[in-house]
C-alpha cells in the first residue's frame, strides 16, 4: 500500500456544492436538511478510523427518515462525478495519488475513486472526502460493496497508515518448474497483532498475491536471457549483483513495491542465483 496525503477537503463543502445544483426544490431541501448528519458521519469517521473501530459505525437505508440511501448515491454519483461543480472536488481527490499510482495495489494505474466504506450501506459517506480513495478499476471492483465486520477485516486506509518507512512484502522462490514467486507480509517488531491481521487481510481482500505472482512471472521470462549471460560471464555471483543492484535501485524508489520484494528475494535466493533462473518458464 501506498501512503496519500490526507484531503483537506471538507463534507460540508463537497455536499454543498453538489446538492446546489439539484432542481428538484423537494429533494433539494431533503438533502440540505442532512447537512449536519454528514458532517457528523466526517467526524465519526475520523475518531474511529485510528481505533479499530470502523465496524462499529451503523449501515443505513433512510437518512433523516425522508432521504433515501439511493438518493445520497445519487449525490456522488451525478453531482459529484458528473457535474462540473462536484467534479472539481472528484478531480482533486483523483489526482491526489502520487504518480496516479493506486494506493491500494501499488502497480496499476489511477481510474476511479473507491470508498472506503460502500456508499450502498454507508450513503451519508458517499461524497465525504476521507472515504473517498484514489484507486484503479480493479481494487474498486474487487471489493465490491465489502464492509469491516472487526477490527482485523478493516483495509488499510492510504490516508491513516503508514507502513513505508520498512520493507515489509517479501517474495520467495517456489522450486517449481517452472518456478513461481510466492509474495507475503512479513511481521515486523513494532506491529500490533491487529495491524499485521489487517495488513494480510488488505493483500487477501485486494488479491495481491496472484496480482504480484503474475506479474513476476512476465517479468522473470523478462529477464531469463539476461540471466543466463550474467551466469556465464562470472556464475552465481554475478547473477546475485545483477539481482541486487536491480533490488537496490527498486528500494530506492518504494521499499514495498512488488518488484522489490521479487529482486531482493530472488537475490538472496542461492538456489535461484546458481541454477533456479534455469528454469524460468
Amino acid at each position: 500500500m501506498l501512503r496519500v496525503t490526507k484531503p483537506t477537503l471538507s463534507s460540508v463543502r463537497v455536499y454543498s456544492d453538489c446538492i446546489r445544483i439539484v432542481r428538484n426544490r423537494d429533494l433539494r431541501n431533503r438533502l440540505t436538511a442532512c447537512e449536519d448528519l454528514i458532517q457528523q458521519a466526517e467526524q465519526e469517521f475520523e475518531n474511529k478510523i485510528t481505533k479499530g473501530l470502523m465496524h462499529t459505525i451503523n449501515r443505513e437505508e433512510t437518512v433523516n427518515r425522508n432521504v433515501t440511501a439511493k438518493e445520497l448515491k445519487d449525490v456522488y454519483t451525478l453531482r459529484m462525478v458528473g457535474n462540473p461543480a462536484g467534479r472539481i472536488h472528484y478531480d482533486e481527490l483523483f489526482l491526489s495519488a502520487p504518480q496516479e499510482l493506486c494506493p491500494l495495489c501499488a502497480h496499476r494505474n489511477v481510474t476511479t475513486l473507491d470508498h472506503y466504506l460502500p456508499k450502498a450501506e454507508y450513503p451519508r459517506l458517499s461524497v465525504v472526502p476521507i472515504n473517498l480513495i484514489p484507486s484503479c478499476k480493479d481494487c474498486n471492483t474487487g471489493k465490491l460493496s465489502f464492509y469491516p465486520t472487526s477490527p482485523e477485516t478493516e483495509t488499510l486506509h492510504p490516508y491513516y497508515d503508514n507502513i513505508e518507512n520498512i520493507q515489509w512484502l517479501k517474495a520467495t522462490v517456489n522450486r517449481t518448474s517452472p518456478i513461481c514467486i510466492n509474495f507475503y507480509a512479513e511481521r515486523q517488531s513494532d506491529w500490533t497483532d491487529l495491524l499485521f491481521e489487517r495488513v494480510k487481510h488488505h493483500i487477501e481482500t485486494y488479491g495481491l498475491k496472484s496480482l504480484y505472482s503474475v506479474q513476476a512471472a512476465r517479468e522473470l521470462s523478462a529477464i531469463k536471457r539476461m540471466l543466463i549471460n550474467d551466469y556465464t560471464n562470472g556464475g552465481s555471483e554475478e547473477v546475485r549483483k545483477r539481482l541486487m543492484e536491480n533490488a537496490g535501485s527498486r528500494l530506492e524508489n518504494n521499499r514495498n513495491l512488488w518488484t522489490t520484494a521479487l529482486y531482493l528475494g530472488l537475490a538472496n535466493d542461492a538456489w535461484f542465483c546458481e541454477e533456479g533462473f534455469r528454469q524460468i518458464g
